[in-house]
This record gives C-alpha cells, sequence and structure tokens, in this order.
C-alpha cells in the first residue's frame, strides 16, 4: 500500500511529461498548426523539437505563445486567410522560416527574434512591415520577394550567404546598418523606383548585383570575390572609395549616371564594361586601376577616358563612343591586348564587344552575348522567372478576394 502511494503519482507524471514531450516533436512528421487550438497547445513547449507547419486552410490569426526555440523550421505556404502571425517569446529557429502566398497576411511579429537558418518569404502582398523588435541578426541567407514591405527594418544582420531583395514594389528603403560582409550574392532589383540602399558597413562580399535603385550607398566596401554589376539605376553618381579589387565590373544602362569614383581600385579580376550610360561624359574616377584580368569594353557617349595607371588588359579591348576621346592614350598598352584591339571615336554607333548597341538610342544588335555580359546576366537573371511567376500568382488570388 505504501508502495502503491508513491509509485502511482510518479506513473502519473511520468506519463504526463511524455505526452508533452511527444506534443513538442515535430523531428519525424512536423507539427501541424490548423487553428488557435493547435498553437495553443504548444504552449508549454519552451523548445519545439522538429518542424512547425500553418496549414494551407488557416484562417485568422495564429499566436505561438510559450514557444522559444524551434529546432527545425516555421513555415506557412498557401494560406491565404491567414491575417496574422506571431510567436512573442521565440528567439530562434534553426531552419528556414518559410512563408509563401499569404495574401492578406498584414503583421507579423517575432518580437524577440534573433536567429534564423533562413528567411524565405514569397507573395506577401499585404505585409507592410516588420514587427521585430529585437530585429533578426544571424540568418544563412535571406529572400524576400513580392511583398508589401516598405523596409527591412527588423532585419539587423551582420554577415549572411545570399541577400535577396526582388519586386517589393513599395520598398523605398534598404538600410542594414550592421552588415559587414555577404558570402553568396547579394541581389536587389526591380522594387520601388524611389529605393535607397544604404550599406555603410559592408566591407566584403562575393557578388553584388543592383537594380532600378535611386540611390547607392557602400563606402566600407574593400573587396568583392565575384562581380559587380550596376544595372538600369537612376542615381546620378556612384562612388566606391575602398574597393581595391572586384571580380567582373559592369556598369550598363544607367541612364542618369554622371559621375564614376573608384579611386582606390587597382585590380578588376574579370572583365571591365561600361555602356549605355548616357550622361556618363567622363570616365575619370580610376586613378590607381592597373590590371584588368577579363575583357575592356567601354561604349557610350563619353568625350574622356582616364586610366592613367592602367598596364595590362589580358581580354580583348573595345573602347567606342560618339564623343571626342582620345585613342592615342591607349596605344602603350595594346600589346598586353591577348584578344581584338577596337578604338573608335566619334562614331555615330558604337557598339560593344557582342555588336550590342552601347547607347541607349543605338540600333546595333546581336543575338549573342559577350562573356563578361552573360556573367552579368547569369548573377541578375537568374531569380526574374520566379519572380514573375510568384507575382503573377499573387495578384490572380487578390483577384479573387
Amino acid at each position: 500500500m505504501v508502495v502503491t502511494k508513491y509509485i502511482l503519482p510518479a506513473l502519473a507524471a511520468a506519463s504526463t511529461a511524455f505526452a508533452v514531450s511527444d506534443a513538442c516533436d515535430g523531428s519525424s512528421d512536423p507539427i501541424t498548426i490548423q487553428n488557435q487550438g493547435d498553437a495553443s497547445a504548444l504552449s508549454s513547449c519552451s523548445t519545439v523539437k522538429g518542424d512547425i507547419v500553418i496549414a494551407e486552410h488557416t484562417t485568422g490569426g495564429i499566436s505561438l505563445d510559450g514557444v522559444e526555440q524551434i529546432t527545425g523550421s516555421l513555415s506557412a505556404n498557401g494560406a491565404a486567410n491567414l491575417t496574422s502571425l506571431s510567436a512573442p517569446e521565440l528567439t530562434s529557429i534553426g531552419d528556414t522560416f518559410k512563408l509563401e502566398g499569404l495574401i492578406i497576411l498584414t503583421d507579423l511579429s517575432f518580437g524577440s527574434l534573433t536567429s534564423v537558418g533562413s528567411i524565405d518569404w514569397a507573395a506577401l502582398p499585404n505585409l507592410q512591415a516588420l514587427s521585430f523588435t529585437k530585429g533578426v541578426s544571424k540568418a544563412g541567407s535571406v529572400s524576400i520577394t513580392n511583398t508589401g514591405l516598405t523596409s527591412l527594418n527588423g532585419i539587423t544582420l551582420d554577415s549572411v550567404g545570399n541577400f535577396d531583395i526582388t519586386a517589393n514594389t513599395a520598398m523605398d528603403t534598404i538600410n542594414v546598418n550592421d552588415l559587414k560582409n555577404v558570402t553568396g550574392l547579394l541581389n536587389i532589383a526591380a522594387n520601388a523606383p524611389s529605393l535607397k540602399v544604404t550599406l555603410p558597413n559592408l566591407g566584403g562580399a562575393q557578388n553584388i548585383t543592383i537594380r532600378n535603385a535611386s540611390s547607392l550607398s557602400i563606402p566600407s566596401l574593400k573587396e568583392l570575390s565575384g562581380q559587380l554589376g550596376l544595372f538600369g539605376n537612376t542615381f546620378k553618381e556612384f562612388s566606391a572609395a575602398n574597393l581595391t579589387s572586384t571580380g567582373d565590373l559592369v556598369f550598363d544602362n544607367n541612364g542618369k549616371l554622371s559621375n564614376l569614383s573608384m579611386p582606390q581600385l587597382t585590380t578588376v579580376n574579370g572583365g571591365f564594361t561600361i555602356s549605355k550610360n548616357d550622361d556618363l561624359e567622363d570616365i575619370t574616377g580610376f586613378q590607381k586601376l592597373q590590371t584588368i584580368t577579363g575583357a575592356l569594353d567601354f561604349t557610350g557617349e563619353f568625350n574622356k577616358v582616364d586610366l592613367p595607371a592602367l598596364k595590362q588588359v589580358k581580354g580583348g579591348f573595345n573602347m567606342q563612343s560618339t564623343g571626342n576621346f582620345s585613342c592615342s592614350d591607349f596605344q602603350d598598352i595594346k600589346s598586353t591586348v591577348r584578344g581584338s584591339f577596337t578604338c573608335k571615336s566619334s562614331t555615330p554607333d558604337p557598339t560593344t564587344s557582342d555588336g550590342s548597341s552601347g547607347t541607349s538610342s543605338g540600333t546595333s544588335s546581336s543575338s549573342s552575348s559577350s562573356s563578361t555580359a552573360k556573367s552579368a546576366a547569369s548573377l541578375v537573371d537568374i531569380n526574374v522567372p520566379a519572380v514573375a511567376l510568384i507575382a503573377a500568382f499573387g495578384a490572380m488570388l487578390q483577384a479573387l478576394l
């Protein structure tokens, strides 16, 4: 009798513990949330092992109260009637924070969240702001596409792999003050035409591609192992005051660009392309550039090119302009050029090395692309089909509401 008196409560406590443990374990099968009742059942789980999935037919708001850690992923895909998602105590998501096709979601509140494996958000057209009080300071990668966000307030990363911000047509500010290093592709494209990009402490990156921005500030950037490509932007000036080396360097179709300044750049480990920047009259901001390991391809309406330290171009050399610059300034490096050498001043129809027009008003065209142009395009356009499909999907769903 005495033994039974103590054994039965112990067995009951153990049974309860096992039940709580099972409720908190999504490592074998994801924990599925279909309503707030399912979410509330996790309130005793400070740590959820494995994944949590918000079901497609979930409606209204979901709050994961009490959960502090998710070792796996948190995802909601196609939950078109989900209006809000919150987790006030959640500090970390070990794997992906994935949201897609949540077309009426207006509130995303994660006040304690600081660390995620990765962020992957797409087709959230009514999400205008993040309620991330502490700020996400750690993420392996970030992809935010086709949302209603106007800024990235709440994203306070120090380092990241890929950083892809595309087709957020209301986003007019990207200011990630703490970001120091991007180990993958930094791709910003097709956001608001007024977009201002400010990355004041970014010192190193692998590849940077910027499209359709009205301003770009990267004053601390020192080294790029891959490409720096600026395409279709509307800013008048661009400076990378501390950049010493980069891979391919491309300035294409920046119609208002009139001043380029990269005074510390010594090496381009790839091709160097300037084309269709019709307001760029003087190319004079590269005082220390010595070596281009790929091709030099300058076309446009410029009147002056000053590359006083240039000693070697290992690829081809193509420089053509409607303006009256001096080709004689480049005869000394002709012997270092391994490809073809073309220099034309005051030509009415300047063409790039692949035969395309070098000015926005030109008529020349080509079905082929140069190796430099291809490398640039591969970085920029890799996400374009997906972005288009996601945007169309979101628009159709909105129309049905």
